[in-house]
């Protein structure tokens, strides 16, 4: 379920006991923040009990969910870190919530959460299983990622919230290069609005000041490479990032990786436009709303002959034989591999 519909879900009203657990914390605390708006008049109330999974004993818990309020207001019981619940393991304070999730109160709001680090801990068998035992009101949900248009309704929200003057097409923009969680995003945007200083927003401006990850820099790896005049010129610039990439703990694999990924994206919009395919068919097959992303990789696909394209296919295949096969230094592997891509400029 993504963040967009379970902020729908607290805004109706609809559930009094949510838990969730994403890889971006950011989510949990906007949806939590949220929650506390609805439910507490202040936020320093004596209705609102915090506790923490690494120190609250089960009868803490229990005790907290059986709270009654001395005022006009509901209680709202937080807890905070309950990895306890990713798998089937036997926890005091699981039994506890498993318990209270058959038959929540309708006076007290909970909201639990944990974070987990990667996409191999996302899905979570147990809690998707039990959830058919649970009260109607209670909600167990995984945050997915936002993606697409929800991703960039959440960026249209930011920067009107931030003041950014800028066209209806730059946050699809910016949710096409942008690589981050959400409070990387944010303080993209913090940053954006200070240099901009009122004036509108541009694409350049973007380009020039979203440095947030080693995937950015990776795109701006591939942009040396592959250029809207055909294959880079730059050997120096590209070796000297990718050593700078290598520095920051990227791998080798993972770069090579990522150029074959995008050669094959160019190759495949090279193909659409041979057929005289249009700007919407080509949007088709990069999955995207964005006519400016589709123009701009389409010149760039276009600048590399189907020569080059052949050429550049075999030296990927050798590369990735002898990643596999050899034992030669992989960070050595890539230099050679981007040293031969790009002396396939003006291949005949």
């Amino acid at each position: 379920m993504d963040y967009l519909a379970i902020q729908e879900v607290v805004k109706k009203n609809q559930k009094r006991a949510f838990f969730l657990y994403a890889q971006d914390e950011q989510f949990i605390f906007q949806i939590r923040d949220l929650l506390r708006k609805k439910v507490l008049k202040e936020e320093s109330s004596l209705s609102h009990i915090k506790l923490d999974s690494n120190r609250c004993t089960p009868e803490e818990l229990d005790n907290a969910l059986s709270t009654y309020s001395m005022f006009s207001e509901d209680i709202m019981v937080e807890l905070t870190n309950a990895q306890f619940m990713e798998g089937s393991t036997a926890h005091p304070l699981k039994e506890v919530l498993l318990e209270y999730f058959k038959n929540p109160r309708e006076d007290l709001f909970f909201f639990g959460y944990y974070k987990y680090e990667n996409d191999l801990s996302k899905r979570n068998k147990y809690l998707e299983d039990m959830k058919k035992k649970f009260h109607p009101l209670v909600l167990v949900e995984g945050i997915d990622p936002l993606k697409g248009k929800g991703m960039e309704q959440l960026i249209t929200r930011l920067m009107d919230e931030k003041g950014i003057v800028a066209s209806k097409n730059l946050p699809i923009f910016i949710n096409e290069v942008f690589m981050g969680n959400t409070l990387q995003l944010e303080k993209e945007l913090d940053k954006l609005a200070a240099y901009a200083d009122g004036r509108e927003l541009k694409k350049e401006d973007v380009l020039t000041l979203m440095e947030i990850s080693d995937e950015r820099h990776i795109f701006n790896l591939i942009s040396l490479i592959f250029t809207d005049r055909g294959l880079g010129r730059n050997i120096k610039e590209i070796l000297n990032l990718v050593n700078d990439l290598i520095y920051r703990g990227e791998k080798p694999e993972g770069i090579m990786a990522s150029i074959g990924a995008r050669l094959r994206q160019y190759f495949k919009v090279k193909v659409v436009k041979e057929k005289r395919g249009t700007v919407d068919e080509v949007m088709k097959v990069l999955n995207t709303r964005s006519t400016w992303y589709a123009e701009n990789v389409t010149k760039i696909a276009s600048s590399i002959t189907m020569k080059e394209y052949d050429a550049l296919f075999k030296v990927l295949l050798e590369h990735e034989y002898q990643l596999k096969t050899s034992s030669t230094d992989t960070s050595a592997l890539l230099e050679m591999l981007l040293i031969r891509l790009v002396n396939v400029r003006g291949i005949q």
